[in-house]
């Protein structure tokens, strides 16, 4: 297994770690500095394992599949916690929800009728990850309650992250049009 691949696992270990924490902030106040730390370490190994994988040209197909998975289970679940805690309206997380669930249903969909398995990351999906990640942050180290910075934050935040959906569709649905023949 590759560093790379190893980093990426790290930060999927770091998930539940962080939840757990986040959970427990209620009782013991003193730990939002230890969640907001495991959470950043996160972010920091979906950084560095590109970075090794591109560095040492260790570019794998487990780490083509682990690596987003790790980002959206991170996601998916730091929103998840925030709507819970109320911090985070219902609707961002459904958005950002469906727009995986779009995503992942369209590979299947391409891969089951074209046997085409392979999904380039596109600027706006990364742009839409990159915006979750600090909105997540900035939720983090703010006090309970919306400012309008995280307002602003959320909605730019969704803006980018349905953008990037409608750019996911629009590039790969052209896979699943019919070669003409000559």
């Amino acid at each position: 297994m590759t560093l790379a691949n190893k980093i990426t696992i790290c930060r999927i270990v770091l998930i539940p770690i962080f939840a757990v924490l986040y959970l427990q902030q209620g009782e013991y106040p003193a730990l939002k500095y230890w969640t907001l730390g495991v959470f950043a370490l996160a972010i920091l190994t979906d950084f560095l394992d590109g970075l090794v994988a591109r560095a040492r040209k260790q570019k794998t197909q487990l780490g083509s599949f682990l690596d987003p998975l790790a980002d959206k289970l991170l996601i998916t679940v730091t929103y998840t916690l925030l709507t819970y805690s109320g911090r985070v309206a219902l609707w961002v997380l459904v958005t950002i929800f469906f727009r995986d669930l779009i995503i992942v249903l369209g590979w299947v969909i391409i891969y089951i009728l074209t046997s085409y398995s392979e999904v380039e990351p596109r600027y706006l999906g990364k742009a839409s990850t990159f915006m979750q990640m600090v909105s997540a942050i900035v939720i983090l180290l703010m006090p309970v309650g919306p400012s309008i910075i995280q307002l602003w934050l959320v909605r730019a935040m969704v803006l980018v992250t349905v953008a990037s959906v409608i750019d996911y569709i629009a590039v790969y649905s052209k896979r699943l049009e019919p070669v003409p023949y000559d």
